[in-house]
């Protein structure tokens, strides 16, 4: 009976060092992917890219593949008047102020 009660003991003492490392592991659910642990976060779709009208104030922080361009690399493409530039965002070209911020002129899928 002494070594019964002895094996149970270590058995019962064993156990929440055995059961820890499965019960802290997150729960997936079956999901699959490649992130850390083989596991993936949800899929997250990206916002849609803000498309500028003229009139409206330019943020470079809502353009995508935001740079300022250089005319004369492209054909067809005038000098801007004095006080405004080119910028890019996503494939359209963008004839901003330079001081006020507002959009003069868009050109559409400029860039392919």
């Amino acid at each position: 009976m002494r070594k019964f009660t002895a094996t149970l003991l270590v058995a019962a003492l064993a156990m929440p060092g055995l059961a820890a490392p499965a019960m802290a592991a997150p729960d997936y659910h079956g999901q699959q992917g490649h992130g850390p642990q083989g596991h993936s976060e949800p899929h997250k779709q990206a916002p849609a890219p803000h498309r500028f009208q003229k009139g409206e104030r330019f943020d470079r922080n809502r353009a995508t593949n935001y740079q300022v361009v250089d005319y004369r690399h492209y054909h067809n493409v005038k000098a801007p008047p004095k006080g405004y530039h080119y910028v890019r965002s996503g494939n359209d070209m963008l004839l901003v102020g330079i001081t006020s911020g507002v959009i003069a002129a868009v050109t559409m899928n400029m860039f392919h």
